[in-house]
């Protein structure tokens, strides 16, 4: 085929093009779709002095962070968006779910809100849920609003984060724009989201069809809402299935999906049921219950059953005990891990290592007050233990409390120089505090760090990410970084 006078695509390269994006991306490109591609790839060819797209191909393939690749993500995956697109959507949150969720969270006594845009364009559907918020909250100063944005197209992101909009981008009406105190005028129609909304929201490169997910180490998990608007329709089914459970695991008790019209609406029944509010479908986590009178078993050195309940679990048996809550946490059982830590603890009070399980699993409940509790639990029996200080900073983290925070990851550092992790996240705070150019030797260190490691290995027992997984989240957040030349908010 034939894309310009020097540039031409055969059906082989063009199918290989299409496997490629299906395997690195999980986008499943239609047949009606595929004259954006073409496009995209003789854009790609031209601006990068390519004459055929096969070198083109080559180059993507081996260089994941080349300019190449991320330009052409860039072509095929733009997507427009405006503020409180899909009305009936906005009306069911703004009149419904929020406000239910709000009260709730009033009798709970925690003030904290965490919702997840995946896939959030140029980041008018996040701003639009935090405008909701700022609306239906008179306190909204003291809430904790855990709002994240993500996307593979480094663009968007970067026109996200600056949250400079025309009055096309913003497409509501004029008034609104002009006297709701949410935007400011930079030049003729050219507006700004006021920070008192912007620096609510963090935004990060995350690829839905990786296993990098949930995670507290990127803040995605124990979400009240997941909104993924317009992503299904490019996803196979297998790969809706396999993110369909992800979502699924970072989700908090409760918590809802919400899908496009024009995204498929066959969800796995055994994870979410579906529900209707007027025109509005949404899917809401379903929960099993589980009683902490119902026996919990394990498996001793010999391959004997050994119940967890109402039992005093034999010493020698303790370590199993802890393989059987790992076991559980890295299938994001969480309820099922909780419980069996809490018992282990009936019998073995002072041990460091079942607190910090608790925490962790209390963390991802979206308990965070109790994780905190339970963390410091879990230091006060070992203080020299790296990994409860670096849970310690997740949690505060989660809390707001970023000066304690910076703290925790300190402190691992300095028991752990060689801890990766307490790096990277001691970045993410430093870029929280607008400290660029520190953040970006932290993240770097990290980086270091990790390339001594095993690819292969997990970088921890129950996060599902690989020193070369984490390092590749970590080189796409410092090219956001380089980038954008602004802070998380």
């Amino acid at each position: 085929m034939l894309l310009d006078d020097h540039v031409v695509l055969s059906s082989l390269t063009e199918r290989h093009f299409l496997d490629f994006f299906s395997k690195e991306y999980g986008l499943n490109i239609h047949d009606h779709q595929l004259d954006n591609l073409r496009e995209a790839i003789k854009v790609t060819c031209i601006n990068h002095d390519y004459l055929e797209p096969e070198i083109l191909l080559q180059k993507i393939i081996s260089e994941p962070f080349c300019q190449e690749r991320l330009f052409l993500i860039e072509k095929i995956t733009i997507d427009e968006s405006y503020f409180f697109r899909d009305e009936f959507q906005i009306d069911f949150l703004r009149n419904e779910f929020l406000p239910k969720l709000i009260e709730q969270k009033r009798c709970l006594g925690d003030k904290q809100i965490r919702i997840w845009s995946a896939g959030c364009s140029t980041g008018q559907e996040i701003y639009s849920l935090t405008i909701l918020l700022h609306q239906l909250l008179p306190d909204y100063d003291s809430w904790n609003l855990h709002l994240i944005g993500t996307d593979i197209n480094y663009q968007s992101l970067n026109q996200a984060k600056e949250a400079e909009y025309n009055a096309w981008g913003i497409r509501t009406n004029t008034d609104f724009i002009n006297n709701s105190g949410y935007f400011s005028c930079l030049a003729e129609d050219r507006y700004v989201v006021n920070d008192f909304i912007k620096d609510k929201v963090k935004f990060s490169y995350l690829n839905l069809a990786e296993e990098t997910f949930p995670s507290i180490m990127q803040g995605i998990c124990a979400l009240d809402l997941i909104l993924c608007r317009n992503v299904f329709i490019y996803f196979d089914s297998v790969t809706i299935k396999k993110t369909s459970h992800k979502f699924f695991d970072s989700l908090n008790v409760d918590g809802i999906l919400m899908l496009s019209v024009t995204d498929p609406l066959n969800l796995s029944c055994d994870l979410f049921t579906t529900e209707q509010s007027g025109d509005v479908f949404y899917f809401k986590k379903k929960t099993v219950a589980l009683s902490y009178d119902d026996p919990i078993v394990v498996e001793n050195k010999n391959n004997n059953k050994l119940l967890a309940a109402d039992k005093v679990i034999p010493q020698a048996d303790l370590s199993n005990v802890k393989q059987s809550i790992i076991n559980a946490m890295a299938i994001a059982d969480w309820q099922s891990a909780l419980i069996q830590a809490e018992k282990a603890l009936l019998v073995y009070e002072g041990e460091a290592e079942l607190y910090q399980f608790k925490a962790k699993c209390l963390t991802n409940l979206g308990k965070m007050a109790e994780a905190r509790v339970a963390c410091e639990q879990s230091i006060h029996y070992d203080s020299v233990e790296a990994h409860s200080y670096l849970l310690y900073g997740l949690i505060l983290m989660q809390l707001g409390m970023l000066v304690d925070a910076e703290k925790a990851f300190r402190q691992t550092i300095f028991l752990n120089y060689a801890f990766m992790e307490a790096h990277y996240q001691l970045g993410q705070v430093l870029l929280y505090k607008g400290q660029k150019k520190d953040a970006i030797k932290s993240i770097q260190n990290a980086l270091a760090i990790a390339a001594q490691e095993k690819p292969e290995r997990p970088i921890h027992n129950v996060i599902s990410l690989t020193y070369s997984s984490f390092s590749e989240v970590m080189r796409n957040e410092l090219e956001l970084i380089e980038k954008g030349g602004v802070s998380h908010g």
